[in-house]
C-alpha cells in the first residue's frame, strides 16, 4: 500500500523583520504617550501648588483683617490695596508697637512681599533683613503674584490675588468674607 505524505508546512522561525519593526513601533508610541502623560501631570500639579499657595495667602490677609478690625466699617482701613501698587511704607510691628492704623500698613506691605512681584522692592528687603518675612530663596510667592483688597460699604471684603502660571496664563484667586 503505497501512502502519499503530504508536504509538511514550512515551520515558522522567529520573527520576521517587518514584525519587529512593528512591534518596535507600538512600543515607541507607548512610550511617548506615557511621557506626554507625565508631563501633562507635572504641569497640573504645579498649577494645583500654585492655586494652593494663592488661596493660603488671600486666607492670611483675611485673617490679618479680622484681627484688626480697624475703621468704621470692620476692616474699612484695609480698603484701596490696589493690584500693580507696591507695598506701602510700615514699620516694623514685630520689632515696634504699632497702632491699629500703623499695623494696616504693617499686614498689608508684608502680604504684598509674601505674594511674590515686590521682591525687590525696599520695603521687602528691609522685612527680610529684619527677619520679619523668611528669605526670598525660601520663599519667593507665586509667579508675579500680585494682590488687591476692596472693602465695601456693608463690610464685604474681597480679597484677589494674581499669578503668572508657566504657559503665560494669569491665574486669579476672589475670596469674599463678611468684616
Amino acid at each position: 500500500m503505497n501512502v502519499r505524505q503530504l508536504p509538511h508546512p514550512k515551520r515558522q522561525r522567529g520573527l520576521s523583520m517587518i514584525e519587529l519593526l512593528v512591534a518596535v513601533l507600538v512600543l515607541a508610541i507607548g512610550i511617548l504617550g506615557i511621557t506626554a502623560l507625565q508631563m501633562v501631570s507635572l504641569q497640573n500639579n504645579r498649577g494645583a501648588l500654585f492655586r494652593a499657595e494663592a488661596v493660603q495667602l488671600a486666607y492670611d490677609m483675611m485673617d490679618r483683617i479680622r484681627a484688626n478690625p480697624e475703621g468704621a466699617v470692620a476692616g474699612a482701613a484695609y480698603d484701596g490695596l490696589d493690584i500693580a501698587a507696591g507695598p506701602p511704607g510700615a514699620a516694623n510691628c514685630v520689632a515696634n508697637n504699632c497702632s491699629q492704623a500703623q499695623m494696616v500698613a504693617f499686614d498689608q506691605a508684608v502680604w504684598k512681599c509674601s505674594l511674590g512681584d515686590f521682591n525687590d522692592d525696599a520695603q521687602c528687603t528691609a522685612f527680610r533683613g529684619a527677619g520679619v518675612l523668611p528669605p526670598e530663596a525660601d520663599q519667593p510667592g507665586l509667579p508675579e503674584g500680585d494682590g488687591s483688597i476692596n472693602v465695601d460699604g456693608a463690610g464685604l471684603v474681597t480679597i484677589t490675588v494674581t499669578w503668572t502660571e508657566p504657559d503665560g496664563q494669569v491665574g486669579t484667586v476672589i475670596i469674599d468674607s463678611q468684616g
